[in-house]
């Protein structure tokens, strides 16, 4: 090819180019009909294809973050593969890293905090004080600025008490509380209280003729009777251990569910009104004659003291091995988990727990706070997140509908279907866990991997999951359950910093001491004695300062739930 024929061709595509660009130029300045770019063509067929779309539906794209729970027992939180996680992951291409605490607890959180080494998101107890000194560091993101931002519709799905009750004292919200139900949904549901109830072996009511035991000293008699006749069980056991520093001032869930029956006008909580004043559970001479009551049952022979201090999680295995003839246990555990497993090892439904009827203590009829309360954790996003904005649509997601359904029932058509507009799952599914107790845990993981649990869901969960028994259960002890949510009794301990808190764990730890050996004194003298060397060392302790604090905090609490 010839030198001046290679110039004339340079010169011409050059000529070309330059007419191009004018052309260009004027299509961008000129006409507003004219064709837009490849990108702003795709921007604006995105955004028309994802109008409708809720915020954590439209980015599905791969993303894990880190999500620490504040509890040790959390370990079957933990992502492994389970059915309910690919479906969560399906839905919004998340899948996150959940960490669980080890060793104590309090300490591993406290060194995150002080290093300012805190995960993406975080699950911790909303009363914690750890939650609070989060928020005032300013460690936490606001749910509002970052749903203003990321996820718009978020705040219009949570309920104005969950707003009204734990928005901060500038207004605004920190965290989304789990288990906290509206009063609609509350009246709706059919589990009206959470006392941790008394179970039988089926084959051990009916051998002793299916006796009453509506009263404590039938309940007693009944021990006995399992202690003479069935010597290859143990006659009782409460829901180990007795610690108050675990379970608060009763010391122990079963204790709880003892609260409501000695003493109704507790409604089984660790802190009452009497007369319109604060008192603390230990002040109630009826929940005194309750721990008289336990004491008893020791020193009958009908409870060991390995069976009162016996870990929590140690104890639960020995449930499933139906080695009890009377037992406290959370009602749903029994149905959902203990008599499957009892089965599968046992091959006898006689060995199975059925429950025992609610007993009266002087006539009175037995009383239990309602489901109705403030809720237990919170989910709140930290600073040191990497990307809040998918992490809140996440959340967005947690919260929905869609999102509880995923978690506790799966995929419609799948694993449930509606009926009645209640999910119930496919009976080949509750044919699979019950044959095979781990595949709840490890195959499916219903209920336990968002780690986030709106009470409406949770317990339509509990009835789908459960034989027809446990809502005929359900229905018959719903009497007791009374809603005491504008009596002001949530969230009134005092700042653990403070000299009113520091004076309350003193109480706690002096009441912890003489709780026990009350439970197993030898004598009526005994158990007396060290009542009153525990009421005088906590009135020492600064009963009254406590007290003092709490009744502040009772006002507040009021006004938070706009009671006057």
């Amino acid at each position: 090819m010839s030198k001046g024929y290679s110039k004339l061709v340079r010169a011409v595509l050059a000529a070309m180019l330059v007419f191009s660009l004018l052309l260009t130029g004027c299509s961008q300045t000129g006409s507003r009909t004219s064709p837009q770019s490849d990108t702003q063509t795709g921007n604006q067929n995105q955004s028309e294809s994802q109008e409708g779309l809720l915020s954590w539906q439209k980015d599905t794209s791969p993303f894990e973050f880190d999500l620490y729970f504040f509890a040790a027992w959390g370990t079957h939180y933990p992502w492994r593969g389970a059915l309910v996680e690919k479906y969560i992951t399906e839905d919004t291409g998340v899948t996150p890293n959940i960490i669980i605490p080890t060793g104590n607890e309090k300490e591993y959180l406290n060194v995150m905090i002080a290093s300012g080494d805190l995960p993406d998101a975080m699950v911790l107890e909303w009363y914690a004080p750890e939650t609070k000194r989060l928020i005032e560091a300013g460690y936490i993101h606001s749910i509002n600025d970052l749903s203003a931002q990321y996820a718009p519709e978020l705040m219009d799905m949570i309920s104005e008490d969950v707003i009204k009750y734990h928005s901060h004292s500038d207004g605004k919200l920190y965290y989304l509380p789990s288990f906290m139900p509206t009063k609609e949904e509350y009246e709706q549901s059919l589990e009206k209280h959470g006392a941790r109830s008394l179970f039988i072996q089926k084959r051990i009511y009916e051998g002793l003729g299916k006796p009453s035991a509506d009263t404590p000293e039938k309940l007693l008699q009944i021990l006995r009777d399992i202690r003479d006749k069935y010597p290859d069980v143990k006659p009782f056991s409460i829901e180990s251990p007795v610690d108050v520093t675990q379970w608060g001032l009763t010391g122990n869930l079963t204790m709880q569910y003892f609260a409501g029956i000695f003493a109704p006008e507790t409604y089984g909580k660790d802190i009452y009104l009497d007369n319109g004043q604060i008192k603390l559970i230990f002040e109630n001479e009826n929940f005194i004659e309750a721990v008289r009551f336990l004491n008893q049952i020791y020193k009958e022979g009908l409870i060991s003291v390995d069976t009162l201090m016996m870990k929590h999680e140690v104890w639960g295995d020995t449930v499933d091995s139906a080695q009890w003839g009377v037992t406290g246990r959370f009602p749903i555990d029994i149905w959902k988990s203990h008599n499957i497993k009892i089965m599968q090892l046992k091959k006898d439904e006689g060995y199975t727990y059925i429950p025992l009827e609610f007993q009266k203590y002087n006539g009175k009829e037995p009383q239990f706070a309602g489901g109705r309360g403030a809720g237990w954790v919170a989910s709140m996003v930290t600073k040191n997140a990497k990307n809040p904005g998918r992490i809140i649509r996440y959340f967005e997601y947690c919260w929905s509908d869609a999102g509880q359904i995923a978690n506790m029932f799966g995929r419609e058509g799948e694993t449930f279907d509606f009926v009645n507009g209640i999910p119930q799952y496919k009976p080949e599914i509750l044919k699979d866990i019950e044959e095979n107790p781990d595949a709840l845990e490890n195959k499916y993981g219903f209920e336990q991997r968002l780690l986030m649990w709106r009470s409406k869901w949770g317990g339509l969960q509990k009835i789908a999951m459960a034989p027809p028994s446990y809502a005929e259960y359900l229905k018959d002890v719903g009497k007791y359950g009374v809603d005491i949510w504008e009596l002001g009794l949530d969230n009134l301990d005092p700042d653990p910093s403070s000299d009113a808190g520091v004076a309350y764990q003193k109480i706690k730890n002096i009441w912890n001491k003489y709780l026990a050996q009350m439970i197993l004194s030898e004598s009526d003298d005994d158990f007396k004695a060290s009542y009153d060397a525990a009421m005088k060392e906590i009135k020492e302790a600064g009963l009254e300062k406590v007290r003092e604090v709490m009744t502040q905090n009772h006002i507040k609490d009021l006004q938070a739930k706009g009671v006057k």
